[in-house]
């Protein structure tokens, strides 16, 4: 009780209260280091230079991933204990996507904090990449027990119906088939197998996907079907960067 209300004191007398605010008002985190989740809003475009060092988020960045990966895995693993280790791949891996992390941030306004030097309309892979710094900087200010806390209680039971997630397929081989189909374009893909994942001690499949003969995504995995998937899914990336480009 002592410490909660000295941590309040201190955040009030912080000259950017009102920025910290936003920890108590809507996401229940209650900073010990508020200097932590500053940093973490600090794209690289906007890179602080202080004793000969650079500081921006794509360290926190870096450990977030590591840690919301860790956690996500944890709640799926307990949530569906009779699905198999590539079910809860698939859906780890829709939860913490890109295009998923950008929708969350947004939903829990961290978008409002990011400071950056890009335009962030072109760049909204920031607010994710925020997001998961985010979470590295309650992590190292809070420790693993209470991030978790924060992913269950503020992230999953508000933001991420899961029963949604598992029945949306994300099927990138149909959708840049279908995309082909409307365009007139050649689709050809190039799979064989070749070497072994040694981490899984599997086969290890390499897949090339060409647009009208123009090599657009190469992806590896442990079966025909998945490394198709991530070449497709890299081909659909940049087909949307091209089209944007436009």
């Amino acid at each position: 009780m002592v410490k909660s209300i000295f941590q309040s004191i201190k955040l009030f007398f912080y000259p950017e209260r009102e920025f910290y605010g936003l920890f108590f008002d809507s996401l229940g985190v209650k900073p010990n280091n508020p200097d932590l989740y500053e940093l973490a809003f600090i794209h690289k475009s906007a890179t602080i230079q202080k004793k000969g060092y650079g500081l921006n988020n794509e360290r926190l960045e870096y450990l977030g991933d590591a840690i919301l990966g860790a956690i996500i895995a944890d709640i799926l693993y307990k949530y569906f204990p009779n699905k198999d280790e590539g079910f809860l791949t698939q859906i780890r891996s829709k939860i913490v996507s890109r295009q998923s992390l950008n929708k969350l941030a947004v939903k829990i306004e961290l978008d409002k904090q990011v400071v950056s030097n890009v335009n962030l309309n072109n760049n909204k892979h920031i607010y994710g990449d925020a997001f998961e710094a985010f979470i590295g900087a309650i992590y190292l200010d809070q420790g693993y027990d209470k991030t978790r806390k924060f992913i269950e209680d503020k992230i999953f039971r508000t933001h991420i119906n899961l029963e949604e997630v598992v029945t949306v397929e994300t099927n990138f081989k149909s959708k840049l088939i279908e995309w082909a189909q409307k365009n007139k374009k050649d689709v050809y893909f190039d799979t064989h197998e070749g070497g072994i994942d040694d981490a899984l001690n599997l086969p290890l499949f390499t897949s090339e996907v060409e647009v009208e003969e123009v090599k657009m995504g190469t992806g590896k995995g442990t079966s025909k079907k998945e490394a198709q998937q991530k070449a497709a899914q890299e081909a659909l990336t940049r087909i949307s960067q091209m089209e944007l480009a436009f």
